[in-house]
């Protein structure tokens, strides 16, 4: 029995790459064992660069691995599919947001989870960044002024792997 954490990546986009991979293949308690995506060129270089065992475009392949726990970083209309096999197959989930792209998809989901003991998590940490604790502090305190309208807009570049 190993006392590292059995870990695998459904989806090695930009944002598993760049955030997850490397700061989990840093980790003593962590062993990165499967990734699954897209085009087995990249694959192959995000196999090399965070140390996985296998890459393969098979989730089946992946969920077969005996894994601890799966992060689902996969494009958002196969979250709920990927995260619901990675359950069933008794995982631990980390599933990025979207957690699905339906709210009754994402109670099934809340409730396979508490049937098969597992932990069901989506991240997200922003809100904790010492800037957006600072930009809700300004506007408790009145110096901003009443807000009217807000937008925001997020993009994520295109890393070449």
């Amino acid at each position: 029995m190993s006392d590292r954490a059995r870990l695998g990546f459904i989806g090695a986009g930009w944002w598993a790459t760049s955030n997850h991979m490397p700061l989990l293949a840093a980790r003593p308690d962590v062993e990165l064992v499967a990734v699954c995506g897209l085009g087995a060129d990249s694959l192959a270089r995000v196999r090399e660069r965070f140390g996985f065992g296998l890459a393969t475009t098979d989730v089946h392949e992946l969920l077969a691995c005996g894994l601890d726990g799966v992060i689902v970083s996969s494009p958002h209309t196969l979250h709920f599919e990927h995260a619901k096999a990675a359950l069933a197959a008794g995982c631990h989930v980390m599933i990025e947001k979207p957690m699905t792209t339906q709210a009754s998809q994402a109670w099934e989901l809340v409730d396979l989870a508490r049937e098969r003991g597992r932990h069901l998590l989506v991240p997200y940490g922003w809100n904790y960044k010492p800037f957006v604790e600072r930009a809700a502090g300004l506007v408790r305190e009145g110096v901003i002024g009443e807000i009217e309208f807000v937008t925001c807009h997020m993009a994520s570049p295109f890393a070449t792997f």
